[in-house]
This record gives C-alpha cells, sequence and structure tokens, in this order.
C-alpha cells in the first residue's frame, strides 16, 4: 500500500511541472498577466502552496513512521526540504521566484500562508485543551504538581542559562524567558502512545506523567501569556524591569485565570447551549468557533490567541460533547496538522541552523532540556514514593517536547522575539528530545519491574473482556453496542490507530472500548462495570433475535438460487487477480475439500499468501456455513485470512466433474478459489458477482472447458466481462 502512494507522489511531482510548461506554452501572458491582478496572483499562489504542502507534509509522515520516528517530524523536515531555504526558491514555469519564494527579511512566508499556520496553531491547541482529562488532573493534583512543577522550574532555568550564554544578556531578556518557556513544554501525546502500546495508562508512572503534564501546560502557558505580553524589559534586570512583569504577569494571570475558573465552572451550560443545536457536526463546527472568539478576545487582552484557544478546550474538556467535538473535527484536524508543522519547518533557515554557533548550542539546549526534565521530574517522584527504576521513567516521559514546543515557537515569532537563530537552536533542542527519549522509555517499560514502593491506590479504571470468538461477530456487535450507547443518550466517539478505540460519554460516565480481533475489550470505573455487562447482554440477544428473523426469511438453497441474474455487471480487471501460474487445468483432486487444498496450495507455490492452513480455515468456516457449489457445474469457494496479501484467484478444471454439495446437485466442473485479506480489502464482492455472471452462460462454460491454456483463459475471462 505504502509503495502506491508513494508512486502517486512521484507521478503528482511529475505532472506538476509538466502542467506548468504546458500553461506556459499555451497562455499568451503567462506570469505577466498575474500581476495586473495581485490579488488574484497571491490566491493563485496560496491554492497551489496548500496543495504541495499537505502532499509533502503527508509524505513526510508516512516516510517518518517508517523509520519509527514521530510523524510531526516528518512533516517538519518536509516543510524545510520544500520551503524558502532549500527547493522552494527554484525558478518554474509562471513562478520564476518559486513556488515559495522569500516574502521579506523579516518573514520567509507570505502572510496569507503564515495566516494558515495561525489558524492551525488554534485548532491544535483548542484540541490539546480538550483533550486534557480534568478528574485526572484532581485525583492526582498534589504528586501531579510537585513532578510537573520541579520539572517546569529546572527547565526554565535550562532555557533562560542557554539564553543568557548565547546573547549575553540578562536573565529578564524576554528572550531569554521564552527559551525558558519552550523549554518547559512537553508532548505528553508521544509518551502517552508508549504508555498506551505498553498498557501502562494506569500505571502510576502513567497517571502521574498525565498529571505533570497539565501542570506544566498551566505554568508553562501562564509564563507564555506573561513574557509575550512585556513589551519592554531592560535587560539585565532592575527595579523598573521587575514591576514590568509583575503588572503585565498580575493582568495576564488573572485574564487567565478568570477566563479558564468562568469556562470551567458554566461549561455545563454552554455544553448544554451547543448541543440545543442537536445536530453533532453543527455541535463541533460551533464548538470550533468559541474556540476562534475566545481566541480573539485573549490577543485582544495582549495574551497569545493559542492561549484562548486552550482556554476553550479546556471549558469543554469534563462535558459530555468533548469527544463528539473531536470526532467531527478530525477531519479538520488532518488537514491543519501538516499545514502547521510543514509551515513551521518552511521557515527554518537552514544556513543559520547549521552554523557551527547556533549547532553547538542548540545541542548544549537539547542536553540541558533533557536534565532538567530528568532531574526536576524524577527527584520529587523519590519522594512520592516511587522506586529508582520508576522515578527516571516519569523523567524520561517528560523530556519529549515535540510539537507544543513547536506552537509556542510560532508566538516567539510573530512577536518579534524569536529571530533565526533562537528558532535553530529551539528547532535543534526539539529535535534531540523528540527523537531520543521515547525509544529509551519504551525499552524501559519492557522490564516489569515495580515502579513504586507501594501501592498509591485502587486504579482509577477496572477492566472488562469479553471474548467472542470470531471476527465477525465482533464488527457485527460493535455496531449494536455504538448504535444501543447512543440510544441511551451518550456522545460516542471512534478513533482510529493499531486498534479502533471508541470512547462512550455521558455527564460523568465515562467508558472506553477498544475493538479485538475476536472481541471487544472495555475500560470503566468499577461503578459501571454493571452497565457493561448489561450492554452486552442485551446487544447479543438483539443480534441473536435478527439472525432468528433471517433464518425464518428463506432458506439458503433458495436464496443460493437466486444470486445469478440473467445480465450481470461484471467489470473486473481480470489481468490484475488471474496468473498463469494459479490455474491448473487439470485438477488432481477427486473431493471438494481435496480440491480446495490444491488450489490453496497453488496460491502458496506463486507466493500470493503466507500461510497455507490459515487460508484454508477461512475457505472451509465459510463452506461449512453453506457450500458455495453453484449450479451448472461452477463452484466458487471463497475466504478471508490474515494471511492473504491481496486479492488472489486460484482456477482448476475437472472435465470428470467432482462432488460439491452443489445447489443444483450436479459434479463441480469449475472452480474459481478467491481469498481476500481479512481487512476487506479488495473487490471481494464485485470478484464473486463477476464469475458468476460470466460462468451464467452454458457456452462460456463449454468454452472454458476446452481451453487448452492459462493464458487463454485469462484472455477469455477479460473478453467476456461486460457491463450489462
Amino acid at each position: 500500500m505504502t509503495r502506491h502512494i508513494f508512486r502517486a507522489f512521484i507521478l503528482f511531482f511529475i505532472l506538476i511541472p509538466g502542467a506548468f510548461l504546458f500553461a506556459a506554452g499555451s497562455l499568451p501572458g503567462g506570469a505577466a498577466e498575474h500581476a495586473g491582478d495581485d490579488l488574484t496572483h497571491r490566491m493563485t499562489m496560496l491554492v497551489l502552496q496548500i496543495g504541495v504542502i499537505l502532499f509533502a507534509g503527508y509524505a513526510g509522515a508516512v516516510a517518518a513512521r517508517r523509520i519509527g520516528i514521530p510523524a510531526i517530524l516528518g512533516e517538519l523536515i518536509a516543510g524545510i526540504l520544500i520551503g524558502p531555504y532549500v527547493l522552494g526558491n527554484l525558478p518554474l514555469p509562471l513562478y520564476p521566484s518559486g513556488l515559495f519564494p522569500p516574502y521579506s527579511n523579516s518573514l520567509s512566508i507570505s502572510p496569507e500562508l503564515w495566516g494558515f499556520a495561525v489558524v492551525a496553531s488554534i485548532v491544535l491547541l483548542f484540541l490539546t485543551g480538550l483533550q486534557t482529562d480534568l478528574r485526572l488532573f484532581l485525583r492526582f493534583a498534589f504528586k501531579g504538581s510537585l513532578v510537573g512543577l520541579g520539572g517546569a522550574l529546572l527547565s526554565m532555568a535550562g532555557g533562560v542559562t542557554v539564553g543568557v550564554l548565547f546573547l549575553g544578556s540578562g536573565p529578564l531578556d524576554p528572550r531569554n524567558l521564552f527559551l525558558g518557556v519552550v523549554a518547559i513544554s512537553t508532548s505528553v501525546d508521544i509518551t502517552a502512545r508508549i504508555l498506551s502500546e505498553r498498557r501502562r495508562m494506569a500505571s502510576a508512572e502513567g497517571v502521574t506523567i498525565l498529571s505533570a503534564s497539565v501542570i506544566e501546560d498551566v505554568i508553562g502557558i501562564t509564563l507564555l501569556a506573561v513574557v509575550v505580553g512585556i513589551e519592554a524589559i531592560e535587560n539585565g534586570g532592575g527595579s523598573s524591569a521587575w514591576r514590568n512583569i509583575l503588572s503585565v504577569g498580575g493582568r495576564t494571570l488573572g485574564v487567565w485565570v478568570g477566563f479558564t475558573t468562568f469556562g470551567v465552572l458554566f461549561s455545563r451550560r454552554l455544553s448544554g447551549l451547543l448541543k440545543a443545536v442537536t445536530s453533532p457536526p453543527q455541535i463541533a463546527v460551533l464548538s470550533l468557533g468559541f474556540a476562534f472568539i475566545v481566541s480573539g478576545l485573549f490577543e485582544a487582552a495582549g495574551i497569545a490567541m493559542i492561549i484562548g484557544a486552550y482556554v476553550a478546550g479546556l471549558s469543554l474538556a469534563d462535558t459530555d460533547i468533548a469527544y463528539l467535538v473531536q470526532e467531527k473535527i478530525e477531519t479538520v484536524h488532518q488537514f491543519f496538522d501538516p499545514v502547521f508543522f510543514t509551515v513551521i519547518g518552511m521557515i527554518v533557515n537552514v544556513h543559520v541552523l547549521f552554523s557551527a554557533e547556533v549547532a553547538g548550542f542548540g545541542l548544549l539546549f537539547g542536553l540541558l532540556a533533557w536534565a532538567s526534565k530528568i532531574a526536576g521530574c524524577s527527584i520529587p517522584a523519590l519522594f512520592l514514593g516511587f522506586t529508582r527504576k520508576g522515578a527516571f521513567r516519569v523523567g524520561l516521559g517528560m523530556v519529549p517536547r515535540g510539537e507544543v514546543a513547536l506552537i509556542i515557537s510560532t508566538i516567539g515569532i510573530r512577536a518579534g522575539i524569536l529571530d533565526d537563530r533562537l528558532f535553530g537552536i529551539i528547532i535543534f533542542m526539539t529535535l534531540m528530545t523528540t527523537l531520543s527519549a521515547p525509544s529509551l522509555l519504551n525499552r524501559l517499560l519492557m522490564n516489569n519491574s515495580r515502579a513504586t514502593v507501594r501501592d498509591f491506590g485502587s486504579e482509577v479504571t477496572v477492566a472488562a473482556d469479553f471474548d467472542l470468538g470470531s471476527a465477525d461477530l465482533t464488527r457485527y456487535l460493535i455496531a449494536d453496542v455504538v448504535q444501543a450507547m447512543r440510544g441511551e443518550g451518550f456522545f460516542v466517539n471512534a478513533s482510529e490507530g493499531e486498534r479502533k478505540i471508541y470512547q462512550m460519554r455521558r455527564e460523568t460516565v465515562f467508558i472506553t472500548m477498544a475493538a479485538g480481533e475476536t472481541g471487544l475489550h472495555f475500560t470503566a470505573r468499577p461503578e459501571d462495570i454493571t452497565l457493561i455487562n448489561s450492554l452486552i447482554y442485551e446487544s447479543i440477544l438483539a443480534l441473536n433475535e435478527r439472525i432468528g428473523r433471517l433464518k425464518d426469511l428463506s432458506k439458503p438453497v433458495e436464496l443460493g438460487r437466486a444470486l445469478v441474474a440473467e445480465k450481470n455487471r461484471a467489470l473486473v480487471d481480470w489481468y490484475k487477480y488471474l496468473s498463469e501460474d494459479c490455474i491448473e487445468l487439470n485438477l488432481a483432486a477427486d473431493a471438494k475439500e481435496d480440491a480446495i487444498r490444491e488450489l490453496t496450495e497453488t496460491l502458496a507455490r506463486a507466493g500470493k499468501i503466507t500461510d497455507t492452513e490459515s487460508v484454508l480455515e477461512g475457505v472451509f468456516a465459510r463452506e461449512r456455513t453453506m457450500s458455495t457449489g453453484m449450479q451448472h457445474g461452477v463452484a466458487i469457494p471463497h475466504g478471508r485470512s490474515p494471511a492473504v496479501r491481496e486479492l488472489s484467484i486460484a482456477v482448476g478444471l475437472k472435465p470428470g466433474g467432482l462432488d460439491f454439495q452443489s445447489l443444483d446437485g450436479l459434479p463441480a466442473k469449475i472452480i474459481f478459489l478467491v481469498v481476500s485479506p481479512e481487512n476487506n480489502s479488495g473487490p471481494h464482492l464485485q470478484i464473486l458477482a463477476g464469475i458468476a455472471g460470466i460462468m451464467n452462460s452454458a457456452a462460456a462454460r463449454d468454452d472454458i472447458l476446452s481451453i487448452g491454456t492459462p493464458r487463454r483463459l485469462i484472455e477469455y475471462m477479460v473478453n467476456h466481462s461486460n457491463a450489462g
């Protein structure tokens, strides 16, 4: 699949220059005509730029995941490559200055593109606030506060120290303070992903890291508001500087705390107001509109917009529409996420980034960023009852800066606090902490050694597992469970990952359902387990009742005889799915099971499947439901298996026929074995319909049985497909 994606990218970027050349030769005025309409030209540039950014960002993310690093770093690197300092200023037809030319000395990209990045940062911080677990924060407020405060203080000191050494100015220089604020940031999403994979989200380390990250968010965003709000501070300090800091700090902290308190206290009423709209997509849209309004108000008050976005998300975080909003604006997030991080990469001046001065101080910043979180978070954890290994895991989990540092950096650039050199230093630090810490944490979590000297107490949640024994039954039951919960007034949000996760919420009830291969895994509070048991019991009863009605609807044999109509649509690329080495013109088998096994082994020899027994299990399971022996000597056994890479077909001819328990009782002479991947990839049903459509003709069956070579059989299938 990934191979096809990259081929599409190559084709896309070949076609772009070709289109430019064609346009340059066919349009009389070329770029000169655009100059007469500057607004049209700028909007045309913006549209092209956004399109290229989306493809480049996606390609970078895919490449990053393939080599095991966070996707945002791939998007960042993609932005550097296509940006004005590398490839963006290369001349193109119609665009002699390049598709991403430097805009000015102070801003390397156009204001329009920067505007997209600003909007993207609001969306990202709104989602960050929306995903903040306030209940978890309150339950572990004491432990999390000490760990988060320790990490924040040392990180702030480390960032300011780097600034003092690099700039030679006093610690109260806004640039030095800003480096300190960036150092506080924690990309908890990266750590949470590792904790989830290792099933440690509810562990002592997991809950402490998550709650401490909330504390650091509060501290970091508050200090960010203070630093950005200070318009003039005398380098080196002094009483006037401190008075200025206290004045601006008091004002910004008052606005921050006031809005946050108001939002949290009146979150239920706000949620009720939004739910009055009734349309789930519109609820999400208006929630995002609320975030934009609050962001604008914060900016008008002299506080960064992203802080307002975070407060807006925090206001809705503990409401029953939180996961609904996350689900409905996921497409918006998927659009803006690569735009933001790719644009951030575009403003990185690589000439400055790799200078000895910036690289050296960037390395120093990265080392101090590592040490400050390890020491600042691990030492308090030791006094809170963690073992040495457990405390080190907590500190290590707080090290990655990731997307949070990059988002904060955009504020410094926009406010004129950061220049190319300081931004380069931040990029170095972000890359060091984000690339190195997660892999080490992952290895440490493989060791199941005790993390705490004594238990912290009962876990927040308990688990309930239901093994259904069937992937198909699991898929059917998921639909019933989701529908039943929505009928009970729950908001259900589905998120994709290695396993699909469903988050169901109503008021203070919060249930998580993970779909396994053959069962369901629930996580909830102990008092909600009875609700889950009742939910599964009722869903199984309802599904069983519907199956009973389906059995009474018609006999399977009668349904099977009506499967093939006189006219059929058979739009199938047979060259793609049929190969000569998977066609047996004279089957050796004399029994149904042996014929299926013989054809399966043919697919294995051709490299189409990786495990013969797994495929046979899937095909025989389908045969036990009802025989796939059709009518007039045709059989189409089929099944799904994880051992199948892509849909494959084997064909076997048995002129003498063999017993296949066919619908009309006649022996099967033409057998098509169709196997598909378990994830439903490929036109499985279209293939079955296509075979049945061609084999419905007596003349076609006779022709197939008399065909002398596998190639002629493939050509016959191609020539006799129709759209009738």
